[in-house]
């Protein structure tokens, strides 16, 4: 109840405030992601597509070494056009670099954001692609910056507690990321069950995780509790030391 209070709080601010965040943020990604890109028009992205995917071709039987495969996808960087959109999401699905998978990721996060949004969101919906925590980090990290909004929290809600082994952690850490960029209120129940420092319940209950979770868990939690902190401060404009101390602010203020 506590959780729910808050998230009605925030939800319901001041529209003018909520227009002058949503202006600020849309010209910052759009800042970050373009400032040193080229539009492409439709002839030069045409040509670079293409160029592109001759540089992937080989015959019967070959494969393409790691190098060459960079030089291909190299020849889509430096431009922006809604034409790029399609090959960087082949390529991201298809490759098996997770190098370069992460190149790619990052030129797509870059793209023209209604047609990027939706191969992001394409992306996290595959679990192939998602295997690797580092291209999963990527695509959360890239959707931030392709006009993430409120209604997207379903396709990042979950993926948190899913799992706390430590290669994880970007994964984590892109997350709470997003959460603390867009205030995104939905997330405040994971934020206060992710505060303290993580321990059973109860040690001798039957369902009660193996000692290998728990110590996984706490290595997570011990590398990105500052990024918890920091999203709550984005949400409430408070600092707190425990969970006890938010859910008194909730009470106290709403």
């Amino acid at each position: 109840m506590l959780a729910l209070s808050l998230v009605s709080l925030l939800l319901f601010q001041d529209p003018a405030e909520a227009g002058k965040d949503k202006d600020q943020k849309g010209a910052g990604d759009a800042a970050s992601s373009s400032s040193s890109l080229e539009a492409w028009d439709d002839k030069v992205a045409r040509a670079k597509v293409k160029a592109f995917e001759q540089a992937l071709k080989t015959k019967k039987g070959d494969k393409l070494s790691m190098a060459d495969r960079k030089a291909a996808l190299d020849t889509l960087a430096g431009g922006t056009s809604k034409r790029l959109v399609a090959p960087l999401q082949e390529f991201i699905e298809d490759d098996d670099s997770v190098v370069l998978k992460r190149q790619a990721v990052q030129m797509l996060g870059a793209q023209p954001k209604k047609p990027a949004k939706k191969a992001v969101l394409a992306l996290l919906k595959n679990g192939k692609v998602c295997v690797n925590p580092q291209v999963q980090a990527g695509l959360i990290t890239a959707l931030g910056q392709v006009g993430y909004e409120a209604k997207d929290w379903k396709q990042v809600d979950g993926i948190f507690e899913a799992d706390y082994e430590t290669e994880r952690i970007p994964v984590h850490e892109a997350i709470l990321d997003l959460v603390a960029k867009h205030k995104e209120a939905q997330a405040l129940p994971l934020l206060l069950r992710n505060f303290d420092e993580p321990s059973p319940d109860n040690v001798d209950a039957g369902d009660n995780p193996p000692a290998e979770y728990w110590k996984a868990r706490w290595h997570s939690w011990a590398a990105w509790k500052g990024k918890v902190k920091d999203a709550l401060k984005a949400l409430t404009g408070q600092e707190f030391e425990n969970a006890a101390e938010v859910e008194a602010w909730i009470r106290k203020n709403g």
